[in-house]
């Protein structure tokens, strides 16, 4: 009798200590378990470019990452709503930011104030490729106008009508088209919108003159032949426009540039999470269907690493930096 109760509490004690060494190895693999809801959020609203690619993500981030996931809209002030939201959520792997260049690289160097810093609340995990700009005109501008230095001169000449639409003050596009008006000396009111597809109804509607925005957001007007694409923005032609000459052959180069779209996790996320993201979009992205179908809406679905990007992004603000301070730009000007 005593004897077995001696086993009993040897079995016992066995099985705490396996219980314990089996406990060990699940707190390292705690990272590896799926999360079960993922969010993806975005500044943007439902149909735009990043709208698109952030479901995508939502997508293929589900085999390795998350069980399930969701795209939130959280519109407004030009995507600073959307980044601000990201501090004031869960920081365990849950909760996802995809956005473009205008909050991370433009907004610090154009407002005074931020709610938000992006170097201190956002981790970068990488990027996902990079799309170009257009600038479009709609039926107010005649016929006759055929590129950006003829659309410049009708504006001097028809100072009244002299506007163009961007999806929102102090954003990339609104950057574009200002700076680029006053390289070619004319005088182009600016109206802000939220979002490219508002603008893209209005420069058909004739109430206003031109826009810039995401290229793929004019496109199949443009080939409807209700707008006309006067420029894209990247270093080369873009290959759903090859007939649109860049704003640099058009000798309007200095801040036309392609806008990086990536991937964020609010700081404070563990890093061993962060590097699961990372490896399973690094991987999504090497997949050929992947990168077709990203790359109906891009220029270029390319992952890229977070040390890259952030170098983008130093170099990106450093050059919008010294464009304000040589034009006292402000998000209203």
């Amino acid at each position: 009798m005593h004897h077995h109760t001696l086993n009993r509490r040897h079995f016992g004690a066995l099985v705490a200590a396996a219980v314990a060494s089996m406990a060990a190895p699940t707190v390292a693999f705690a990272t590896d378990e799926k999360i079960s809801m993922a969010r993806i959020v975005i500044g943007v609203p439902a149909g735009s470019l990043v709208d698109n690619v952030a479901r995508q993500v939502a997508e293929v981030i589900k085999p390795g990452y998350a069980v399930n996931s969701m795209v939130e809209n959280k519109t407004g002030a030009g995507g600073m709503i959307a980044v601000s939201y990201m501090k004031s959520l869960a920081k365990d792997g849950s909760n996802i930011y995809v956005g473009v260049s205008s909050p991370i690289t433009v907004y610090p160097v154009t407002y005074k104030k931020l709610a938000y810093d992006p170097d201190k609340d956002l981790i970068t995990v990488g990027s996902l490729g990079s799309f170009d700009l257009a600038l479009a005109v709609g039926p107010m501008v005649p016929a006759s106008v055929k590129d950006l230095k003829g659309y410049f001169e009708w504006c001097k000449q028809n100072r009244a009508q002299a506007n163009f639409g961007s999806p929102g003050a102090g954003s990339m596009p609104h950057f574009v088209g200002s700076m680029t008006a006053r390289i070619a000396g004319a005088e182009v009111n600016h109206v802000p919108y939220r979002g490219p597809g508002p603008s893209v109804i209005d420069l058909q509607g004739g109430l206003v003159s031109a826009v810039v925005v995401p290229l793929e957001d004019v496109v199949e007007f443009a080939a409807a032949g209700k707008i006309r694409i006067l420029g894209t923005t990247g270093e080369e032609r873009s290959r759903f426009v090859p007939n649109v000459p860049t704003f640099k052959e058009q000798g309007f180069g200095e801040y036309a540039r392609s806008v990086w779209i990536a991937v964020f996790a609010p700081a404070g996320t563990p890093d061993a999470v962060v590097t699961n993201l990372r490896k399973t979009l690094r991987q999504a992205l090497a997949d050929p269907t992947v990168q077709a179908s990203m790359g109906r809406q891009l220029q270029k679905a390319q992952w890229g690493e977070p040390e890259a990007l952030n170098a983008v992004i130093v170099q990106e603000r450093a050059s919008w930096k010294k464009a304000v301070q040589a034009l006292n730009f402000t998000p209203e000007s």
